[in-house]
C-alpha cells in the first residue's frame, strides 16, 4: 500500500474543452493543463483529500499509476501530498543505532529522549558505538543507564563503519541512524515508519531542525543547516537529481541496507549522500517526510562550522566520480537565461544604459504566453500572466546568482582585479541570492548578519569543493548540463 493522500489545491478550475477533452487552469502557479476524461475524475476525486489505494480502486488503476500521475499533477502545482493515515498492521522492529566519540553528555541527553519514544519498547532495540572515545568508561555508565547495547570500536574508525558494524548486529526490521548529538521528538519513529508499508521504500528521513536558537550563529542555523531537507513531502527513486536524506535522521530496511553493502567506509562526508544514490539507483524510493523530526545541536563556534562546510565540500568530487549522471543541471529556458546574462553584461561593463535591454525578454515571454493562453481560452487575468513571467525570470536571476555564490567567489574576485566590473557582478550576486533566501527563509537576525554569515558559510564551502577537486584530479564536477524543462502554460 501507497501510504499517501493527495489534495487538489485552491484555487484549481476543471472546464471542458473540445473533442472530450478538458482543460485544467491553476492560476498561482500558473499553469494551464490540457487533459483527458481519466485525469479528470482522478483530480476531481483529490477535491477533499483522497488516499493513493482509494482511488486506485475507484478508478480501476494500480496504485503506482495514480502515484505517477498524481506526482506529474504535483508538479505543476496542482495538488498537495502529505502521508496518509497509517493502516492497520503490525508495528516493524526497530534497532536505533547511535555512533558517538567524546560526546558522553550529548549521548545521554539523546537516550533520554529515545527513552520517552512513542514506541512500542519491545520493538525497540538501542545499539550505541563507541567510536574511539577518550574516556571510554563515560559512554559505558551512559549507555549501561539507558538500557542500550554498546559496541566499542578498537580505535577511531568514522561514522560509517560504526553505523555498519551495529547494522551487522542489529535485529530490528529497519534501521533508524541518529546522531549523538540530536535529540528525536516524542513522535519520531510513528511518524516515519508508516511509509514502509510500501514495500519499494527502501529509506525515509525526516526533518533535521535546530535545537539551540538562541546565539547569532545558531539563528542563521536555524534556517541554513544543510541538514534539514525542508517542509515539503518529497519521494524520488530513479533519477539523475541530487536528492538525498542525511543519516542523522534516516531510517532504512535492514534488508536494503545489507543487499546496498552498507555506507563507503572510506568517507568520512558524504557517505550518506553516497548511500541514499544508490539506494535509488537500485529501484528504492527514498523519501523524505517532514513530520519526522530532530533537533539537532549545531556548531556553536563560527569556526567549527566554517571548518565543517569545507568539509562537506570535498566529498562533491568524490561523489561526481561515484556517480557521474549526477551533474550540476541548469533548466534551459532561453528568455530568463537571456535576462540573467544581459544584467550579469550590464554589471561586468558597468553600464546602465543595456538595463533597459534586459526587459526584452521577459516582455517577449508575456506576450507570447498570453497569445497561447488567449487562444486556449483559458481565461487567465493579464496580471496572472504577467506576475508568471517575472517570478520565472527572477528565480531564473537568483538560480544563476546562487550558483556563482557557491562556486565562483574565488574566480570573480581574481578576475576582478584586471576588471572592477567583475566585483560588481560579485557582490549583485552575494546579495541577490542571500536577499531572496533571507525573504523565504526570514531568519531572526538582521540582514546584514545574515549576509556575512551566508559570505562566509558559500566561502568555506567553495574552498573544500576546490580541495577536493584538487585531491581527486579532476574538475569535472564543475561542468554543468542544460536541459529543457516544460514552463509554465499549455501543458
Amino acid at each position: 500500500m501507497i501510504p499517501l493522500e493527495y489534495r487538489l489545491r485552491e484555487p484549481v478550475r476543471l472546464e471542458p474543452g473540445e473533442a472530450g477533452a478538458w482543460k485544467v487552469i491553476c492560476e498561482e502557479p500558473l499553469a494551464v493543463l490540457t487533459v483527458n476524461s481519466a485525469a479528470v475524475r482522478l483530480l476531481r476525486a483529490t477535491r477533499h483529500g483522497a488516499a493513493v489505494s482509494e482511488m486506485a480502486s475507484g478508478l480501476g488503476l494500480s496504485e503506482e499509476r495514480v502515484l505517477t500521475l498524481c506526482e506529474y499533477f504535483r508538479g505543476r502545482g496542482l495538488l498537495d501530498v502529505r502521508r496518509a493515515p497509517a493502516a492497520s498492521g503490525p508495528t516493524p522492529s526497530v534497532s536505533v543505532i547511535i555512533p558517538t566519540l567524546d560526546r558522553a553528555g550529548e549521548l545521554d541527553h539523546c537516550l533520554v529522549a529515545v527513552r520517552v519514544l512513542d514506541y512500542p519498547a519491545e520493538r525497540l532495540e538501542i545499539i550505541i558505538v563507541d567510536d574511539g572515545s577518550a574516556d571510554p568508561a563515560a559512554v559505558a555508565q551512559v549507555a549501561a543507564r539507558h538500557g542500550a547495547r554498546l559496541l566499542v570500536n578498537d580505535r577511531n574508525h568514522g561514522p560509517a563503519y560504526s553505523r555498519n558494524r551495529a547494522a551487522e548486529q542489529a535485529a530490528g526490521e529497519l534501521l533508524a541512524f541518529v546522531d549523538s548529538d540530536c535529540v528525536p521528538d516524542p513522535s519520531w519513529l510513528r511518524d516515519l515508519t508508516p511509509y514502509f508499508a510500501w514495500d519499494r521504500v527502501g529509506a525515509v528521513g525526516g526533518r533535521t531542525l535546530a535545537y539551540y536558537t538562541e546565539s547569532l550563529l545558531d539563528r542563521y542555523e536555524e534556517v541554513s543547516s544543510p541538514l534539514d531537507m525542508g517542509r515539503h513531502l518529497m519521494l524520488k527513486a530513479k533519477g539523475n537529481d541530487t536528492f538525498y536524506v542525511p543519516t542523522c535522521n534516516m531510517l532504512v530496511r535492514r534488508s536494503t541496507f545489507e543487499a546496498l553493502g552498507g555506507l563507503r567506509e572510506d568517507r568520512c562526508v558524504g557517505e550518506d549522500v553516497d548511500l541514499c544514490w544508490r539506494l535509488r539507483a537500485a529501484g528504492h524510493y527514498l523519501v523524505h517526510a517532514p513530520e519526522g523530526i530532530v533537533r539537532h545541536k549545531h556548531r556553536d563556534r563560527l569556526s567549527t562550522m566554517l571548518r565543517r562546510r569545507a568539509q562537506y565540500g570535498t566529498s562533491e568530487a568524490v561523489l561526481h566520480a561515484l556517480h557521474p549522471d549526477k551533474r550540476k543541471r541548469f533548466p534551459l529556458a532561453p528568455a530568463p537565461l537571456a535576462t540573467a546574462v544581459l544584467v550579469s553584461a550590464a554589471l561586468v561593463r558597468r553600464d546602465p544604459r543595456l538595463l533597459p535591454a534586459c526587459l526584452a525578454p521577459a516582455l517577449w515571454e508575456g506576450l507570447r504566453r498570453r497569445s497561447r493562453l488567449r487562444e486556449a481560452g483559458a481565461g487567465v487575468p493579464d496580471t496572472r500572466i504577467w506576475n508568471s513571467v517575472l517570478r520565472t525570470h527572477l528565480s531564473m536571476l537568483y538560480f544563476a546568482y546562487f550558483h556563482l555564490t557557491r562556486y565562483y567567489l574565488g574566480p570573480l574576485t581574481v578576475a576582478g582585479a584586471a576588471a572592477p566590473g567583475w566585483w560588481a557582478l560579485e557582490a549583485a550576486a552575494v546579495t541577490y541570492s542571500a536577499g531572496v533566501d533571507y525573504s523565504t527563509k526570514r531568519p531572526r537576525l538582521p540582514f546584514p548578519v545574515y549576509l556575512a554569515y551566508y559570505l562566509a558559510e558559500h566561502a568555506a564551502y567553495q574552498a573544500g569543493v576546490v580541495q577536493g577537486c584538487l585531491q581527486v584530479g579532476s574538475f569535472r564536477s564543475y561542468l554543468p548540463v542544460f536541459e529543457k524543462r516544460k514552463a509554465p502554460g499549455i501543458g
